[in-house]
């Protein structure tokens, strides 16, 4: 409980810093105006015919075309810099230009070395930025470029100074630390528990969780500024998400047990699983560079399926696995209240801090949820491992108490038999016979000699085998007399205790 405690302190670290992030915005201490433009097909040296619009909104669903965007600042007194700061993560295609009004003409603020790995911006950072640098009293146009091939565009600006950029990057920085030590946090009490009871649980647990990280660094263009191509990052970034969401599915059928509790479900959700991936994923290797921009719209249509299958599953396991869908749902919705959040975030804005941090926080809390759960049914399952074992260890110990006793009595028999088979010529003889049956019988002899006190011993010899059970063949191999002797015998017997034709010998010697 004590390392659920500490995660829970990390996630409430997590949304803390996320929230501090909502500090009031430091003002820019110049006069600015934004223009934008869509679906742009004029080259650099014909901005003049761009129609541009001051409505800013560039946050655009699988937008295709290119947008531009330019900036009319002029500064103060004193020399400045701001940063012109957007909140794309899978769009690398920026350029930055600013006017030179001796030309007229638009001038490139940075020279990338290779287009098709690095564009314009100023810092390597997972959002676009460009540093706008001005001397006192200089009033300057800039512009932006970018395009988008059907991906999601989220390229409105936002002008900053340089230290609420540096702010807003070291937030970020924080809360990528605290949210991967949370994660490893996680593998650690996983491990621990795996070591503990080797259930198969943990190895699509574990999947889903790595996943989830490499998911993050590619959709957060971590590898921006690492020397690899544009369209490589993309095509990582698509196998990454496909990565995740096979984990994520083999997770959730095996937490829920769909394949024992509804084979029939499981052989669809697999066979969709098999549909979906494969396909694209041969697509995507066939024709790298085509595919990109049908690929962006495909996975995001893919991941919102999933998201509802996942949900269905829950629904079919409820019945038959109640407490552990209910243990899923509650973990699950966790990350699926802060996508909602951050995807509310990323198009109007309204909530404090960065959109994608919100989606990270889901993340946490649903790995704190589900390591927590895992953990408990795996305790649970320990706990009814070791009551079984004590049972079991109580039966073999019983069972080899009643080996012993059987062992014993089978002995016992074997003396009584040999006694049988003497004649009881001495009354030591008799006696020792009586003692030893009546180990295994308890009172039968003194029973019956009580009420029938004149029987002889060989008639009595001959009641104590049919009160065991034998037949008449058996008594006579037994007594080693033919069985004619052994009928006579017994009808003899049988008058001296005066019983009725309605009633069995047998049954009245076991009743003694």
């Amino acid at each position: 409980m004590n390392k659920i405690r500490t995660l829970h302190l990390l996630s409430m670290l997590l949304v803390g810093m996320l929230f501090s992030s909502c500090s009031a915005e430091e003002s820019v201490d110049a006069d600015y105006s934004f223009e934008v433009a869509r679906d742009v097909t004029q080259s650099i040296s014909d901005f003049h015919s761009v129609e541009f619009s001051t409505n800013k909104n560039l946050d655009l669903g699988f937008y295709e075309g290119e947008v531009w965007i330019k900036l009319e600042i002029s500064n103060g007194t004193n020399p400045a810099s701001f940063i012109v700061l957007c909140n794309d993560l899978i769009n690398q295609n920026y350029r930055f230009y600013k006017l030179d009004t001796s030309t007229n003409t638009f001038i490139p603020r940075q020279i990338a070395p290779e287009i098709e790995k690095y564009d314009h911006r100023s810092f390597n950072f997972a959002k676009p930025n460009f540093q706008v640098d001005l001397d006192e009293n200089e009033q300057a146009t800039f512009l932006i470029t970018t395009s988008s091939d059907g991906r999601i565009l989220q390229a409105t600006p936002k002008l900053i100074s340089i230290n609420e950029f540096l702010s807003v990057k070291q937030q970020t920085q924080l809360i990528d630390i605290v949210f991967y030590i949370t994660i490893l946090l996680l593998l650690l009490i996983n491990l621990f528990y795996f070591r503990l009871i080797r259930s198969d649980i943990y190895y699509y647990y574990g999947a889903y969780i790595l996943s989830s990280c490499l998911m993050y660094l590619f959709v957060e263009g971590r590898l921006y500024g690492l020397g690899a191509t544009h369209v490589l990052v993309d095509h990582l970034m698509f196998i990454a998400i496909r990565i995740w969401i096979l984990a994520n599915v083999l997770f959730t059928v095996t937490f829920l047990e769909t394949r024992t509790t509804n084979p029939g479900f499981y052989k669809f959700i697999i066979a969709v699983l098999a549909l979906t991936l494969l396909p694209s994923t041969i697509y995507q290797l066939i024709f790298p560079r085509f595919s990109i921009s049908t690929l962006h719209m495909f996975e995001n249509i893919i991941g919102f399926v999933w998201i509802i299958l996942s949900l269905v599953t829950v629904r079919i396991a409820f019945k038959k696995r109640k407490v552990k869908s209910t243990y899923y749902l509650i973990s699950y919705s966790s990350l699926l209240l802060f996508v909602l959040l951050g995807l509310i975030d990323s198009h109007t804005t309204i909530l404090p801090g960065d959109p994608f941090s919100y989606f990270k926080i889901g993340t946490v809390l649903e790995f704190i949820g589900f390591t927590y759960f895992i953990t408990l049914l795996v305790k649970q399952k320990l706990t009814m491992n070791e009551r079984l074992e004590k049972e079991l260890s109580e039966s073999r110990k019983e069972l080899q108490e009643k080996e012993k006793m059987l062992a014993s009595k089978n002995t016992d028999l074997v003396s009584v038999f040999k006694l049988i088979e003497n004649s009881f010529s001495s009354e030591s003889d008799w006696n020792d016979f009586k003692q030893r049956f009546e180990k295994l019988d308890a009172n039968f002899v003194t029973s019956l000699e009580a009420r029938h006190s004149d029987l002889s011993k060989s008639e009595i010899r001959l009641l104590t085998l049919i009160r065991i059970g034998y037949s008449q063949k058996e008594i006579a191999n037994i007594l080693n007399i033919a069985p004619d002797s052994v009928k006579k015998a017994r009808s003899r017997t049988r008058k001296k205790l005066n019983l009725q034709d309605s009633v069995a010998l047998a049954d009245y010697l076991l009743k003694l």
